[in-house]
């Protein structure tokens, strides 16, 4: 029986050397998938961690340019409200000169009208001093005549 005995603990230890050899062999091979994949997991991180350090300078690029875009608008929303007060008051001022327009060409109108009377008034008079003129140059005729006559009677009396 003692040699049963150690036959079977040799056999339950050749058994257990079996089964603790495969389950080595086998835990060695999980290690070594395990290291691949930690590997390949490493790199991955490191290529996403490239990505999002390139991503995060994109985005503060682009809100950069966000801001920059945000303070063109309101510089042009400014101007735009500059303008259009400047438009309103040109409008205002258009609006009271057409008025001031409006009585001007009256005005002028009406300095026309008195102009255009003076003018007829001048005129009737420069008629009146032709006629008179006339008048005059024909007494003046006549009293050259008459000279005329009274120096031949003077001469035929002498």
């Amino acid at each position: 029986m003692a040699n049963t005995l150690a036959a079977a603990a040799a056999l339950l230890s050749c058994a257990g050397c079996i089964v603790t050899s495969s389950n080595y062999e086998a835990k060695v091979r999980e290690v070594d998938v395990l290291r691949d994949a930690y590997a390949s997991l490493n790199r991955e991180k490191t290529k996403l961690a490239g990505e999002v350090e390139a991503l995060s300078k994109e985005s503060a690029r682009e809100k950069a340019t966000g801001e920059a875009l945000a303070g063109q608008l309101r510089e042009k929303e400014e101007s735009l409200k500059r303008l259009s007060g400047e438009l309103e008051a040109v409008r205002r001022a258009s609006e009271g000169s057409r008025t001031t327009r409006e009585q001007f060409i009256d005005e002028l109108l009406a300095k026309e009208k008195a102009t255009g009377k003076r003018l007829q008034e001048l005129s009737s008079r420069a008629d009146a001093c032709a006629e008179e003129l006339a008048r005059e140059r024909r007494e003046s005729a006549d009293r050259d005549r008459e000279l005329a006559e009274l120096r031949k009677r003077m001469e035929t009396k002498e």
